[in-house]
């Protein structure tokens, strides 16, 4: 029997379910009467009409080349769920729904024979379904030059964008028509006008199937030229990437840190993607890996990288009274990616979003197969849109999923005086929303929280810092993901509080969600580095995600207040990998299929937990996976959404007949919902829906709660995938822990013997030098 060399407390295996154990059901078929949501009529019909019309006149006689032109359609908020979307009135055989921006708008394909066959359509088809689905459109308009800048000048956009040697660089993304056979003409007419307006193109850093491309242009009639090209949906200055300039406050001497050895062998890693790292601190040069320099030695300075990487390797040493950082070893490779801002500290240039990709995936080609996390302490000066994830989210989403890795990204800095209030007033929750690329789904975003109790113009201990930006992501998905130690300071700036770490002199302090960062990357390459084999990124995600609490009480985060500490602060290794006499934890990892459901009936739960007909105890579950994603839909991204649902059957007898039926309540429910709203937009926002995460944490109280048996059940829902001979299965991880709050219960023991007899398992694999008490062979 093995115990934690650190506290010699005996140590418990999770149970991971093989696949393929759950029952598959297909999904029974639903849907009410098409009830129109508003009269449609003559007059109605006509005001339609009239729209298709005014795009055949002003629209269509411009698409010379493309022969098409994206058309904008927007439907009343109760329409805009999938269920509700018009898909007769938009069809192949009028003009097909190729697009989503907002929660509310559709975009279409536009050409001659389609708008003529949709104004026969409105005019003259009295179905049901074309009825209903009339009645939920609002307009049916032009993209416009407009709304392709989002609503600036171009003169705006060009003093955003940053210089280059020949002018100033924009970033343009394109319409995406999918596999419709009409998208290379929309290409080649976007090419076609940059090279008539001698603008130099160039798609490096950006996936081929993204159609963004960075653009050169020389004057704001460049800018205007191309807000008006047909199958253009954007056009943006390019974002340039930054991090906090290092205040390097309380230089002091650095303390004897230890050095590595062979002796340490095989240790977790992180990359720390940064202005590099130092070469002339030993005990920390001894930690570096290995190295891989993008940055022309006139641009060198370090002092960013070398703090963040810092705290990777020495974050508890340098910070002894801060709980929550694991004190196990951790190395860094230092990829050099930002150049200097600071001209006190030399020559100066800027790194643009297109750059910066270029560089990351050349070293993601050469080292993803060897190291799982990268942090990224760094961000734009983008505020994220509530309505669509930014283009370098996406991007790095699909790096993060091409090279199996996971990315750590900073959830950004607010540095407008006076700072940011706790509880925040209602002018800073717009003010300070994360920045782009904080939104990206599939990265780790870390926000900050204050070590310090501000008595008065400042934080208290362990509420998130007066600088540290907040959610919600796009689609209203929790951002950031987790909270960690940062440093802090008052709202007035004038009292500083920092964490502490490295300099090529010895240590200072500093403060900002970048150094909050490397925290919580060294906790997930634990992760990583602990379970063999690697786990899944979806798995160490949901590991990571499914012990965090929140700080101030070591309980679940309250509703309300996610968007500001995510699922909390996150659990060490080893705690977040083991279980204890009185809890158990399970691993589900498998894939669902469009139209079925997986249920697990009879569902273990302990005999200690059960008295009386009733269930007592407490459940939380971690339901995590990569969701198919489509950058031209807009708000509606992630194409895929997992429900699960766990809880119990109850016998139900009809008063009118005495019949007894057996009926199924959950009583787990997902964590940070309002499930009194019913329609898309709100259970987007209110209920989370399509997160790529979610929690679910259920208290059968000390009455307990009445049941017959336990019942687990998931089940994918998709949007815009309608054919599910050609859907992808949809991988998930769920993570399923119940305890007893009492701590008496022999909860682990019972469990396991369940288990045994019940499932085809295993204990989660533990490297051999952490290896931890087993339960024979499962």
């Amino acid at each position: 029997m093995a115990t934690d060399p650190q506290g010699g407390r005996e140590r418990l295996p999770i149970k991971v379910i093989m696949p393929k154990q759950g029952t598959e059901r297909r999904v029974s078929g639903g849907g009410g009467p098409a009830t129109p949501f508003r009269t449609v009529d003559v007059e109605y019909r006509q005001r339609l009409t009239n729209q298709v019309e005014a795009i055949e006149r002003a629209v269509l006689p411009q698409a010379t080349t493309s022969k098409s032109a994206p058309v904008r359609v927007k439907v009343i908020p109760k329409a805009a769920a999938k269920s509700h979307r018009p898909l007769r009135l938009f069809s192949e055989e009028t003009c097909p729904i190729v697009g989503v921006g907002r929660i509310d708008e559709l975009f279409v394909k536009g050409t001659v024979s389609g708008l003529a066959a949709l104004k026969r359509r409105i005019a003259a088809d009295s179905s049901d379904k074309i009825v209903k689905e009339l009645s939920s459109i609002e307009s049916i308009e032009p993209v416009t030059p407009a709304l392709r800048r989002r609503g600036l000048e171009p003169a705006d956009i060009l003093r955003l964008c940053p210089r280059t040697e020949h002018g100033f660089m924009a970033r343009v993304k394109l319409f995406d028509y999918g596999q419709d056979e009409d998208q290379p003409a929309l290409v080649q007419d976007f090419f076609q006008s940059c090279q008539r307006l001698g603008l130099h193109v160039d798609q490096r850093g950006y996936a081929e199937r993204s159609f963004t491309f960075g653009v050169e242009c020389r004057n704001e009639q460049d800018v205007d030229a191309l807000s008006k090209v047909i199958g253009v949906r954007s056009i943006s200055q390019m974002p340039l990437i930054r991090t906090i300039r290092p205040q390097v406050l309380l230089d002091q001497p650095q303390p004897q840190l230890p050095m590595r050895t062979p002796n340490d062998g095989d240790v977790p890693v992180v990359v720390v993607v940064d202005s590099g790292v130092s070469q002339t601190n030993p005990a920390l040069a001894s930690w570096v890996i290995g190295r891989d320099s993008q940055v022309a030695p006139q641009y060198d300075n370090r002092a960013h990288g070398t703090f963040v990487a810092g705290l990777v390797c020495f974050g508890a040493q340098l910070n002894p009274d801060l709980a929550g950082i694991d004190t196990g070893p951790c190395a860094v490779f230092d990829l050099q990616v930002i150049p200097n801002d600071d001209p006190n500290k030399g020559d100066t240039t800027a790194l643009m979003e297109q750059e910066l990709l270029i560089s990351l995936e050349d070293a993601l080609r050469q080292h993803a197969n060897k190291f799982r996390v990268w942090n990224l302490s760094l961000g734009t000066d983008a505020v994220c849109s509530m309505d669509e994830f930014s283009e370098l989210a996406e991007e790095l989403d699909n790096l993060q999923e091409q090279y199996n890795v996971s990315f750590v990204i900073s959830a950004g800095n607010y540095r407008t005086p006076p700072l940011l209030d706790y509880p925040r007033t209602a002018q800073q929750l717009d003010a300070g929303r994360i920045t782009s690329p904080a939104d990206s789904v599939l990265g780790i975003t870390v926000g900050g929280i204050s070590h310090v109790d501000f008595r008065a113009n400042g934080p208290k201990r362990h509420h998130p810092a007066a600088f540290s930006r907040h959610g919600a992501g796009p689609n209203y998905i929790i951002k950031p993901d987790v909270v960690h130690f940062s440093g802090t300071c008052s709202t007035d700036g004038s009292t500083i509080h920092g964490i502490r770490s490295l300099t090529d002199g010895g240590v200072a302090e500093d403060l900002g969600t970048s150094f909050a960062a490397p925290l919580v990357s060294r906790t997930l390459a634990q992760i990583y580095h602990e379970i063999t084999p690697t786990p899944s990124p979806v798995l160490a995600r949901a590991l990571l995600t499914h012990h965090a609490r929140d700080p101030r009480s070591g309980k679940r985060v309250p509703d309300g207040e996610e968007n500001f500490l995510g699922f909390g602060l996150p659990a060490t290794v080893p705690y977040c990998l083991e279980c204890t006499p009185h809890t158990a934890t399970l691993v589900f990892e498998d894939a669902l299929r469009t139209g079925y459901f997986l249920e697990w009936d009879h569902f273990p739960y302990p005999n200690s937990l059960q008295r009386n007909g009733r269930f007592f105890g407490e459940v939380w579950m971690t339901l995590a996976f990569s969701p198919t994603r489509g950058s031209r839909w807009g708000a509606e991204y992630c194409e895929t959404h997992i429900d699960a649902h766990l809880g119990v059957y109850r016998e139900r007898v009809a008063r009118d007949t005495g019949e007894v039926t057996q009926v199924f309540t959950g009583l787990v429910p997902p964590e940070h919902r309002n499930p009194g709203l019913l329609y898309e937009a709100f259970q987007v926002e209110k209920l989370r829906k399509w997160a790529p995460v979610r929690t679910y944490h259920g208290n059968m109280g000390e009455r307990g709660e009445r049941g017959l048996r336990w019942r687990l059940k998931l089940q994918l829902l998709t949007r815009h995938l309608q054919d599910e001979a050609t859907s992808k299965p949809q991988p998930f991880s769920l993570i399923v822990t119940i305890a007893d709050p009492e701590r008496k219960a022999p909860v682990y023991d019972e469990m396991a013997q369940i288990v045994r007899s019940r499932f085809q398992a295993a204990n989660l694999a533990i490297r051999p030098r952490t290896r931890i008490r087993g339960e024979g062979r499962t």
